[in-house]
């Protein structure tokens, strides 16, 4: 893994972007330090698929998305805090938010339009897959309350629970069933859907559990962690697989240019 703000990344091809705020302010210790264990489980799970990754602290950025974009074949977003309701249009009504970063936000969601201008491969994990949605005007739900969503009041212990793909979708393609058991832990969801999306899978309670663009865009957003440690390695695999193969087809058809 390289960390840099404005370096050209040098390394194999395809080559992948990993935005994330892993030092959101007011973040506990304990927060800070799982956002971190997750984080390496993505960077892993990359360079075992062989990939070169890219990593950008969206907490303090200070370079410019479409720069960043410029020298890489894909983009991925992780997990984290909240995002600041301000940026689907509501004001804030949940007292359990946590970890609201504006400037991470506005550098993310700038990511991901530009990436989505570039027909770049995205894909979002948990918080990655909310600013997906709020990146084409979609809104989330600020808290979801109690369920199987998540193990405890403040979302810190993750639970394993089903979740239905739909048929037809990129990710029933890619996993080759309609049924998968994943691992999350968040507080809130997918509302309203952003436009050109469409819901690739439901949990029981049909809550929005994935989204992905609609015609030929490879831009998917999942609401669980296949990255956790406890999850199925080679579930991430294959969601991995498909993403980093839509990243070299771009570096194929850019080399042809």
């Amino acid at each position: 893994m390289m960390t840099a703000t404005n370096e050209i990344l040098q390394a194999p091809t395809p080559r992948i972007l990993v935005v994330g705020s892993l030092t959101p302010p007011d973040a506990s210790d304990w927060l800070k330090g799982k956002l971190k264990e997750l984080s390496d489980g993505v960077f892993t799970a990359l360079e075992r698929a062989g990939a070169a990754c890219l990593f950008v602290e969206a907490s303090s950025p200070n370079c410019v998305p479409d720069e960043l974009l410029s020298e890489v074949d894909g983009l991925l977003v992780l997990g984290g805090g909240d995002a600041d309701p301000a940026c689907y249009g509501q004001a804030q009504v949940a007292d359990t938010m946590y970890a609201i970063n504006p400037a991470a936000d506005h550098f993310e969601l700038g990511l991901i339009r530009q990436g989505a201008i570039d027909d770049l491969p995205i894909l979002g994990i948990c918080r990655g897959m909310q600013l997906i949605n709020i990146a084409f005007g979609g809104e989330l739900i600020q808290e979801i309350g109690p369920g199987c969503h998540n193990g405890n009041a403040d979302n810190s212990l993750m639970v394993s629970h089903p979740v239905l793909l739909a048929a037809g979708s990129r990710l029933h393609s890619i996993y080759d069933t309609s049924n998968l058991t994943i691992r999350s832990a968040h507080h809130q969801a997918v509302s309203k859907l952003g436009d050109g999306l469409a819901v690739a899978a439901r949990a029981e309670d049909q809550i929005i559990e994935a989204i992905e663009a609609t015609h030929q865009r490879w831009i998917v957003g999942v609401q669980w962690h296949p990255e956790d440690a406890l999850a199925p390695a080679q579930d991430f695999d294959k969601l991995l697989d498909a993403f980093i193969g839509a990243a070299a087809s771009i570096q194929t058809r850019q080399l042809s240019l």
